[in-house]
């Protein structure tokens, strides 16, 4: 979201595969960075501590419940199509002891889920390149 006109070009130059400072979409896509596919998997300001414990003043209840019905919906949807949850953190907000309990009730929750995957970035990026259906900057997605 800071970037300069070379950024892309110099994060491929020094290997990287993807760049994550993009919100214009919900899931992962192509751009092409000197001739070649580059993967963007986008950023959240939806859930991120930053707006919902700073700006908002989410309790923690609250903002375990907003994770669990965003990955509700989510997962809803995935019947039809792919689907792909980011929750954005920094450590001096959600690492404090309670907002990190938040994380793991989220996480135990999620994972009695059949079929969700929680991912690095660098893992989301390499299934992205891999993935036939992942789209191009020049294609619409929803």
């Amino acid at each position: 979201m800071r970037g300069t006109p070379h950024t892309l070009a110099s994060l491929r130059e020094l290997g990287f595969l993807y760049h994550i400072d993009d919100v214009s979409r919900d899931e992962p896509f192509l751009i092409s960075v000197t001739g070649q596919p580059f993967v963007v998997v986008p950023y959240t300001i939806h859930q991120n501590d930053i707006v919902n414990y700073e700006s908002r003043y989410f309790s923690t209840e609250q903002f375990l419940g907003d994770l669990k019905n965003e990955f509700d919906a989510l997962y809803a949807e995935a019947v039809v199509r792919r689907r792909m949850m980011s929750i954005s953190t920094h450590d001096r907000i959600a690492g404090r002891p309670a907002r990190a309990k938040v994380f793991e009730n989220f996480i135990n929750y999620a994972q009695k889920r059949a079929g969700a995957w929680f991912a690095r970035k660098d893992e989301i990026a390499r299934w992205a390149l891999a993935s036939p259906i992942t789209s191009r900057e020049d294609e619409a997605t929803t």
